[in-house]
């Protein structure tokens, strides 16, 4: 990832200060909950994610502490990164559709972490939440960005990141990458955002990765898989036999069962329709 990045929207303020109070022996909830609702924007993008029907809460939380105490302070801080970074595109051209699908994959990620592996879940979920954040930072300084990835949706991601290389010098997956790094969501997160393009080879063993970046690309691309089953905006590849085949590479390197992740990915549907329309 050597490739100068384009102006990626710096890390808040507001996530070192909350990062610092959980270190305390002892963190203040309350002051934890204060800082978050000093930006009225990020305050109410956080609730929105802490909500979706992706994480499970029997019953929605209506405040920061509410939050903390039915999921736990690690898990919410980790929906405060997912709400700064969509909070830190506010006013450019993405449509809020782009935001939901990457709550949705965040979920999903975070779910299918817990459920198949042993990485931690809120690492998997920022994998998620930034897969496709490279779109946004790409679209905010290139006016024709969005024009060019319709005009090559036909393409599969390994073609359509050449072609944007060609084309903008660089790629949305890399940009991701960098903006994963500058964030310090960890290095695993950064080269899984980095490598979707090369998913099927890597999941494969036709190229070698590391063990726990592996894990998670191969969490994203199951998770892009269930999304793609209720959301259609935004799509980089369509469900061609390049996504069908990183599909069950995937499932091959995580050793699941494939009619079992059927079943898996209906329930998981089926629960998210039911709590999307409660």
């Amino acid at each position: 990832m050597s490739d100068s990045p384009l102006i990626i929207p710096p890390r808040p303020t507001v996530l070192v200060s909350v990062q610092n109070l959980m270190r305390e022996d002892d963190p203040d909830i309350s002051a934890i909950a204060k800082q978050i609702k000093e930006d009225l924007a990020l305050y109410t993008i956080l609730l929105s994610a802490v909500n979706s029907p992706w994480m499970g809460l029997a019953q929605p939380a209506t405040s920061v502490e509410q939050a903390i105490m039915l999921m736990g302070l690690d898990r919410v801080y980790t929906l405060i990164q997912a709400a700064a970074i969509r909070n830190s595109f506010a006013g450019n051209k993405i449509p809020e559709s782009f935001w939901s699908t990457a709550i949705d994959v965040a979920g999903v990620c975070s779910s299918l972490a817990n459920r198949y592996t042993g990485i931690d879940r809120n690492s998997a979920y920022c994998t998620g939440m930034l897969h496709n954040a490279g779109i946004a930072i790409m679209t905010d300084h290139h006016s024709d960005f969005g024009k060019f990835l319709k005009e090559n949706s036909a393409l599969d991601a390994d073609e359509m990141c050449m072609k944007e290389r060609d084309t903008f010098d660089t790629d949305h997956f890399l940009q991701g990458a960098l903006m994963a790094k500058s964030w310090h969501l960890g290095e695993d997160v950064a080269l899984a955002i980095r490598y979707q393009p090369l998913a099927e080879k890597i999941l494969s063993g036709r190229k070698k990765m590391k063990e726990t970046v592996s894990t998670q690309l191969a969490i994203l691309t199951l998770a892009k898989s269930i999304s793609s089953e209720f959301r259609r905006y935004w799509t980089i590849s369509p469900t061609n036999e390049n996504v069908i085949s990183s599909t069950e590479a995937a499932l091959d390197y995580l050793h699941i069962n494939h009619t079992e992740f059927e079943e898996v990915k209906e329930d998981m549907l089926e629960g998210y329709f039911e709590k999307a329309s409660a």
